[in-house]
């Protein structure tokens, strides 16, 4: 299917054929909301402690991103177990299918045990030798002790999350993501402020809320994944250890996982880097990153469905139909990222005066707009390049072809990206909107690299699951 066609992109039939729009929208609808509550939450979040301290709103997104990067490979590679369903359900497969939800909660447990007793010294000695200002590496440090109970919910909850959304079932998947999100606004504004006879906390009130919903939504899933009906899937079933299906999902998850740590540490260093040009400019970057997250999260939404589907038809051998999909998917994020685009380039200001502190914190916030304005003009060419990546991306994870994504990901971020930003920040400092406008130029480079992958058609030889199940 080219890539252009408008003519018949959205004839009558791309809505209801197999594949077509009706049908990712079905699954993608529920994970778009759940990516927009997640990315709301963060919102409020940040807004919460832009007007508690600005220098609370610089320091939550180093400190926030180093835990993700830390840990991201493990919520990843347990996340996986989705593919593995997919393929699964579409082959029919019900006994590998649940076996495979089980070889998740191995690889969660283990994950817990890393993000408990590893994560925590590496990142408290990572924090410990940047060079931010004392008081933003104190408040990073509080922020990053009360995030690291979250990781460990998150694992363990991804197995039993998959068990859905694998199967295209995406709603209670969405709704409990949702509740999370919704009771972590309350639980912020409690913490953070001190309301209802709780002392204030500030940052580390904001990271502790994040842990307790991350709690709460696990349970929550973790219950419903039993309560299901026993004749269908006997979810209860006595536990099973299949060593063949745990070396699977590391072997196809694992590549996920690395992919998805390359990308973030690049932009983990990316953060830290520009936190040296100072805190005017690390502020600014922290608010324009949380205002795109509005925007830009709901496109992961989209890109996981996409993984679904494509993973449903792989496993009903149909790989025609899957690839047809991909290309209807993109059409959908690229029409939502001009929607945003507009937004960035019409309303720069007005996005960026929302996070303006109420009380004095020691920065000039009106260089903090000034350069939030610029920043966001960056941020929306660089939606526009993500708005292809990870829709191809998502297809090429759905295929299984996973160990593309980690090698072509790690290439653009750690061969360009982390070199030029290097350059750009330390040996010929450059002002932030030209680093920005690198950044943008590096996600054009990241779009074509993927979708030139998906477009070898290499990812239909991939076998992820035996022959015999299908």
């Amino acid at each position: 299917m080219p890539l252009f066609d408008i003519r018949n992109s959205f004839s009558r039939q791309n809505f209801i054929c197999r594949g077509g729009y009706l049908e990712i929208c079905r699954i993608a609808y529920p994970l778009i909301l759940m990516s927009a509550s997640n990315s709301i939450m963060q919102f409020v979040d940040r807004w919460f402690l832009a007007h508690h301290s600005t220098l609370d709103v610089a320091a939550a997104m180093p400190a926030g991103i180093l835990y993700f990067t830390l840990f991201c490979i493990f919520m990843v590679t347990c996340n996986f177990t989705s593919a593995m369903v997919a393929q699964y359900h579409g082959a029919q497969d019900k006994a590998n299918l649940l076996r495979a939800v089980w070889a998740g909660q191995i690889l969660a447990i283990a994950s817990g045990l890393f993000i408990s007793f590893v994560i925590p010294l590496i990142g408290l000695a990572v924090l410990g030798g940047t060079n931010h200002d004392a008081q933003i590496v104190e408040r990073e440090i509080d922020y990053f002790i009360a995030l690291l109970p979250s990781g460990v919910f998150v694992c363990f909850a991804a197995p039993f999350y998959s068990f859905f959304s694998g199967q295209g079932r995406t709603l209670p998947v969405a709704v409990i993501n949702i509740f999370g999100c919704l009771l972590n606004v309350p639980l912020n504004y409690m913490f953070i402020f001190g309301q209802f006879g709780m002392p204030a906390l500030g940052i580390y009130g904001a990271g502790l809320a994040t842990s307790i919903c991350s709690a709460i939504s696990a349970f929550m899933i973790i219950i419903y994944f039993y309560a299901q009906n026993q004749r269908h899937i006997p979810t209860r079933k006595r536990w099973e250890f299949h060593f063949d299906l745990v070396t699977k999902l590391v072997r196809y998850g694992t590549p996920a996982g690395f992919q998805t740590l390359a990308d973030v540490g690049a932009f983990t260093l990316l953060t830290f880097l520009i936190g040296d040009l100072g805190p005017e400019a690390l502020a600014a970057c922290v608010i324009a990153m949380s205002i795109n997250n509005i925007f830009f999260v709901p496109l992961t939404g989209l890109a996981d469905s996409t993984a679904i589907v494509v993973g449903q038809y792989i496993g009903k051998r149909k790989p025609n139909i899957a690839e047809k999909a991909v290309y209807r998917a993109w059409r959908l994020s690229a029409i939502y990222a001009f929607a945003g685009m507009m937004i960035y380039l019409i309303f720069p200001e007005a996005l960026a005066i929302f996070f303006s502190p109420q009380q004095e914190s020691g920065i000039d916030f009106s260089e903090v707009v000034k350069i939030c304005t610029g920043v966001l003009t960056a941020a929306a060419m660089f939606n526009a390049c993500d708005s292809i990546k990870f829709i191809f991306m998502g297809g090429l994870r759905g295929a299984g072809d996973t160990l593309a994504i980690f090698l072509l990901n790690s290439l653009t971020a750690w061969g360009v990206l982390v070199p030029g930003i290097f350059f750009l920040t330390k040996i010929y400092p450059v002002s932030i909107y030209h680093v920005w406008g690198f950044i943008a130029a590096c996600g054009f480079l990241d779009a074509m690299v993927f979708l030139w992958r998906f477009r070898t058609g290499k990812w239909r030889k991939v076998r992820m699951i035996a022959k015999h199940h299908y």
